[in-house]
């Protein structure tokens, strides 16, 4: 009965991020700004319907988990302000052709250590949630919260390039 209720939640939240979709054209940095922006505001919105219809909390737990929720949310969003400058400074780069070896390692540096600040904040926020909610509506949130980021991380795999190699 459940897959009823996010089966069409997920269509939704697939459907605004292909909708609104990043592209590597050539637009200004503030236009593709503000897209990214507008974009996240939405998954925003339909990110936290999905977490509500899938935890299933009773009226005390929501007391305290969406406040714990937001802050989450808040820190991560700082995490994935670094990914948005990161492929911010890929796509001038590969659109005006001037990767250089030395900027391609710069920029897996810099996601590598925005991994590690994602998954830094999500221990954090693992035992803060611990605290709230009972052990399996713990990994329930955690499910659907990487559920929705696999579908992310999908659609942005399909709109950036691979980096040029020489031949």
């Amino acid at each position: 009965m459940r897959l009823i209720i996010v089966a069409p939640l997920i269509l939704l939240f697939l459907s605004e991020i292909l909708f609104v979709q990043p592209t590597f054209a050539q637009e200004s940095y503030e236009l593709l700004k503000d897209e990214i922006e507008l974009t996240r505001a939405v998954i925003k919105v339909k990110r936290k319907k999905i977490v509500a219809a899938n935890v299933n909390l009773t009226k005390t737990e929501s007391k305290k988990f969406w406040p714990l929720y937001n802050d989450y949310i808040a820190e991560i969003d700082k995490a994935n302000n670094k990914r948005v400058k990161l492929i911010a400074e890929y796509r001038d780069a590969y659109v005006n052709k001037t990767l250089s070896d030395r900027q391609a390692l710069k920029l897996l540096n810099g996601y590598q250590l925005y991994e590690q600040v994602k998954l830094r904040t999500r221990n954090t926020f693992v035992q803060k949630f611990k605290e709230i909610l009972p052990p399996k509506k713990v990994v329930r949130f955690f499910q659907v919260e990487n559920k929705l980021d696999a579908i992310i991380n999908f659609e942005l795999a399909g709109g950036i390039p691979l980096v040029p190699v020489a031949k």
